[in-house]
């Protein structure tokens, strides 16, 4: 899978102290200026995975990991007896949207709606299957598990996009015990979202929500399958920590609800429910880690998980169902705010840095590298990374953008035109990031000369 350790991945992004970079150092420092840099300033932006553009700096006081899919090791690396293992491939869309026909649940204990609430929306709660095809058995093997929630009872189900990537074989198991085979419509891995669908019958589907009407405090519930199937069904309770939390997770910006609800491996793709029995919410993804201590060992941290809006979650849905994607321009770099601090450390102009550069992307083939410094977009020498993002997102796929670049002490004027994310890979040129030798080979001048 192409996230293996969704909660507790080992390499876990650091934060910013409010030190500056230092050059020329090496072992555990270098290490850990890199993860300061990924975890403070990427803003992965217009990435091939990523798909998107990034509008500023996570606030969580760690990035979160993406996900809660549950690993499960299979026999060996080489499961296919072809040359790749195969994967299933969404839908075309062009489908009718669905009828979103949930019925709200009964409520006879105001004082504790809670137990009426899991009573009556469980069943349309599920666990989703990832499978891989092992070839040497000619059988599927389970590589990993999620959850979902119907939202229509023709067949319609949510699910994180992470649950059910490079999937070959996708199972929905419902609350009796039956696994059905689930069609993927589609998918989109900047939200991470994917829309499932089910041929079976009395399927009772949720209700949905508004989450732009959630308040902070307001408590919730989440239902998912953490650890899996044998804790299917587990719910958890807590409130409204936040209702749009700008969240950095594995390069991809999004605006998240932030709650204390316990979430776990497993729950990715679970619904949020309030007290009404509404689901305001996909769960997606938790912080473990709140900083680091003196020594660079993780400090844990507690309640701090993020599930997707089910407003902005339903306007990707329905574009999926129907047209079988969302068309994202981009031009395939991660870039990092770089500021007068740092242009003063490495004797550099301040703009904005290209952190990466995706292979084949617009703006490999126009010319930028790593390291290279955007000091001026379409001709405004004030551009931040914010109003960077905005321009791109404001553009079409085909349309064109004119940056100025500082290179080593030198300028020049770069042509990019946009892309679809959606058709990128996700290799890096040279699989490298920036390493902030912007001088190559050759003395760095000193800052006074």
């Amino acid at each position: 899978m192409e996230y293996p350790n969704y909660y507790y991945e080992e390499n876990q992004n650091r934060q910013p102290d409010g030190k500056k970079p230092k050059r020329r150092v090496g072992g555990y420092i270098a290490i850990a200026l890199v993860f300061a840099v990924l975890g403070a300033l990427v803003a992965a932006l217009f990435m091939p995975e990523v798909n998107d553009v990034n509008a500023g700096f996570a606030e969580a006081a760690s990035t979160p990991d993406r996900g809660a899919l549950i690993p499960i090791p299979t026999p060996d690396s080489t499961q296919y007896s072809g040359d790749e293992v195969p994967t299933l491939t969404p839908s075309a869309g062009n489908y009718a949207m669905p009828k979103l026909d949930g019925e709200l649940p009964v409520i006879n204990d105001s004082a504790n709606p809670i137990p009426d609430i899991v009573d009556q929306v469980s069943s349309g709660v599920v666990g989703v299957v990832n499978y891989t095809y092992y070839g040497r058995f000619s059988d599927y093997v389970e590589q990993g598990s999620g959850s979902g929630f119907v939202i229509s009872s023709e067949g319609y189900i949510l699910t994180n996009a992470h649950v059910v990537e490079n999937a070959a074989k996708i199972g929905v198991q419902f609350t009796d015990g039956q696994e059905v085979e689930a069609e993927p419509i589609g998918l989109d891995s900047v939200t991470d979202l994917a829309v499932l669908r089910v041929n079976r019958a009395g399927l009772e589907p949720l209700v949905l929500g508004d989450s732009n009407a959630i308040r902070v405090g307001e408590f919730v519930i989440a239902i998912g399958d953490p650890t899996g199937r044998e804790l299917a069904g587990t719910t958890t309770f807590g409130i409204v920590s936040a209702t749009a939390r700008s969240v950095n997770i594995d390069g991809q910006t999004n605006d998240y609800i932030q709650t204390d609800a316990a979430v776990n491996p497993g729950n990715s793709g679970g619904p949020l429910i309030n007290m009404r029995g509404e689901v305001i919410g996909v769960t997606s993804a938790k912080t473990v880690t709140a900083s680091y201590d003196e020594v660079g060992n993780p400090i844990s941290a507690e309640g701090l998980g993020f599930a997707l809006p089910i407003n902005e979650v339903m306007d990707v849905a329905a574009q999926l169902i129907t047209e079988g994607g969302i068309l994202r321009p981009g031009i395939g770099v991660s870039v990092v705010e770089w500021t007068e601090n740092y242009a003063r450390e490495y004797n550099t102009p301040a703009g904005i840095l290209v952190y990466s550069v995706t292979e084949g992307g617009p703006a490999h083939e126009a010319g930028l590298r790593i390291n290279d410094i955007i000091v001026e977009v379409e001709g405004d020498a004030d551009a931040t990374q914010e109003s960077f993002i905005a321009l791109v997102r404001a553009k079409n796929v085909g349309d064109t953008i004119t940056v100025r670049v500082w290179r080593g002490g030198e300028y020049f004027d770069v042509t990019i035109t946009l892309c679809n994310l959606n058709t990128l890979g996700d290799e890096l040129v040279d699989d490298a990031y920036a390493d902030y030798n912007f001088y190559g080979d050759a003395p760095t001048p000193s800052p006074e000369s």
